[in-house]
């Protein structure tokens, strides 16, 4: 009955009737079909998609070419549209309803198959997620290639990388928030962490062009040491909560950041002085909107020695100890 036909609020029932008679059990038909949709139903229509025949696609399949021929039908029917057209003589070719359901028939396979995988290295101890934390000074710029292999190699690890400062990178592994961290040498080592150096960072002590203790570069001599004591010098402060000894400080009058893209800015702004390292403010020493200083008893150029650290007897799941090995191979 056409939905015209109710002309008041009285025939709202028989309106409810219709619906419940003609279309409700015709949805419900349509998701019975539906629900039964199979894998291996898609993959032989995909396999004919990409073939371009079922004797191909068969093939392909390592099925008879009859098996193939009667789940593609079956899919269509299922479906209730014709995802290829036939004729004699010729080649099987798409519908354009064809073009898109395989689309999204090809993602539900992809997928499926990533869970299955995904099962499999589960299974086998893999980590779900390897979580990796890197001291603020460190390139990471440097491991882009190496993030790109391990991508290739475990599509189903996700990897979280976090930055941290001085003794909050050993923390954060020390208390298994991470398995792996790169953290800046230290005198003792916890004993709890095993550490291997892969690299130095070299780092300088800059100001900004306009700032007093540039001077000793103008007259190219060093100026006298007390010379720092007039000024604020800007240092990474330690997040963790042990306390920490202060490294290259030379003076009191310090004003403390957790990070060094704070630290840069207050650099930029003539606040002050202070070690950064050599590869983050390349670009600004070439174009002089920094500049080293040149003091008696600075050291010109200061190399921290970077480690690779883990807990001492935790076990390694499959994806850390491959990314621990190549960090390895490339120190």
């Amino acid at each position: 009955m056409h939905y015209e036909a109710f002309r008041s609020y009285r025939d709202v029932p028989k309106f409810h009737a219709a619906l419940s008679k003609n279309l409700i059990p015709c949805f419900r038909e349509l998701r019975m079909q539906i629900s039964g949709l199979s894998l291996d139903q898609m993959r032989a229509a995909i396999a004919v998609a990409d073939t371009g025949s079922f004797s191909a696609a068969a093939r392909i399949l390592r099925r008879k070419q009859s098996a193939v021929s009667y789940a593609v039908a079956n899919l269509e029917r299922q479906l209730g549209v014709a995802l290829f057209e036939r004729s004699d003589g010729h080649a099987p070719t798409t519908t354009e309803a064809g073009r898109m359901l395989l689309g999204e028939m090809a993602a539900v396979v992809r997928r499926s198959d990533e869970i299955k995988n995904q099962a499999k290295a589960v299974a086998r101890g893999l980590e779900n997620e390897l979580t990796i934390v890197i001291d603020s000074l460190f390139p990471v710029c440097k491991f882009a290639a190496l993030f790109c292999e391990f991508a290739a190699q475990f599509p189903t690890v996700a990897l979280r990388l976090i930055q941290e400062s001085m003794g909050a990178v050993q923390k954060s592994v020390l208390e298994g928030k991470s398995m792996l961290g790169i953290a800046g040498s230290v005198p003792d080592l916890p004993a709890g962490l095993l550490g291997d150096v892969i690299g130095q960072v070299v780092r300088v002590p800059v100001a900004a062009r306009e700032h007093p203790l540039t001077a000793g570069i103008e007259s190219g001599r060093p100026l006298p040491s007390r010379a720092l004591l007039d000024h604020v010098q800007i240092v990474i402060s330690d997040r963790s909560e042990e306390v920490t000894p202060d490294f290259a400080v030379y003076t009191a009058r310090k004003w403390r950041v957790t990070d060094p893209s704070t630290k840069y800015e207050l650099l930029l702004a003539g606040i002050g002085w202070g070690y950064m390292p050599e590869h983050m403010i390349a670009a600004d020493l070439q174009s002089g909107a920094l500049r080293t200083i040149l003091v008696d008893g600075l050291l010109e150029r200061n190399r921290v020695a970077m480690m690779v650290i883990h807990r001492r007897g935790h076990q390694l799941g499959p994806a850390a100890r491959w990314f621990l090995a190549r960090l390895m191979q490339m120190s």
